[in-house]
C-alpha cells in the first residue's frame, strides 16, 4: 500500500474519539473488500491522519488512526474530512523537521508536502513552552527553514 497523511489542524478540532470513529467505518469497508476476488492491495493508500491543534483548551491525547483508502475514493475522503470543523491537507509521506536556534532557544517545525499541489506546510512551536502553535503555506520551492526562522525572528518570543 501507497503511504500517505491526512492532515487536519487549527483551533477547532473534533475529539479524537470522532475521528477514531470514522477510521473504523472505513477500516471496515476494507475488510469486506479484502474478502473479494478482485482485490488487489496496490489499489489502496494506508492513510494516516495526523492532527495539529491550535486552540487554548488542553486536549486529550489519543493515537493517529491509519485508515486504508481505496484510490478511487481518495477525493471522497478528502471530502469528509475537508468538512470537519478543521482545516485539512493531504499530503505524500515525505516531510522534513526543521531545527531553528534563536538566542538559545530552539525550536523545532515539521514541514509536510501537499498531494495535489504545489504547497507545502510547516508545523512549529512558537513559546517556550510549546504550548502556542502556528502554521505556515508556502510553495514546495521555498526554504521552510528560512521561512520559519524569519517569522520567528520577527515576533517577541524572547522578551
Amino acid at each position: 500500500m501507497k503511504r500517505l497523511t491526512l492532515l487536519l489542524f487549527g483551533p477547532n478540532l473534533p475529539p479524537p474519539r470522532h475521528l477514531h470513529k470514522l477510521s473504523n467505518k472505513f477500516i471496515k469497508i476494507f475488510l469486506k473488500e479484502r474478502e473479494k476476488e478482485t482485490f488487489r492491495e496496490c489499489d489502496y493508500y494506508q492513510v494516516e491522519v495526523e492532527v495539529e491543534y491550535f486552540g487554548d483548551k488542553q486536549r486529550e491525547y489519543a493515537f493517529s488512526p491509519v485508515i486504508p483508502v481505496h484510490r478511487d475514493f481518495l477525493h471522497q475522503v478528502e471530502k469528509i474530512y475537508g468538512n470537519l470543523n478543521a482545516e485539512m491537507m493531504l499530503c505524500t509521506m515525505q516531510h522534513e523537521h526543521h531545527l531553528v536556534r534563536i538566542a538559545d532557544n530552539e525550536y523545532e517545525g515539521y514541514c509536510y508536502y501537499s498531494k495535489f499541489t504545489n504547497e507545502k506546510i510547516l508545523f512549529f512551536d512558537f513559546d517556550l513552552e510549546r504550548v502556542k502553535k502556528t502554521c505556515i503555506k508556502m510553495p514546495k520551492e521555498e526554504d521552510a527553514e528560512k521561512v520559519m526562522e524569519e517569522w520567528l525572528s520577527g515576533t517577541k518570543i524572547n522578551k
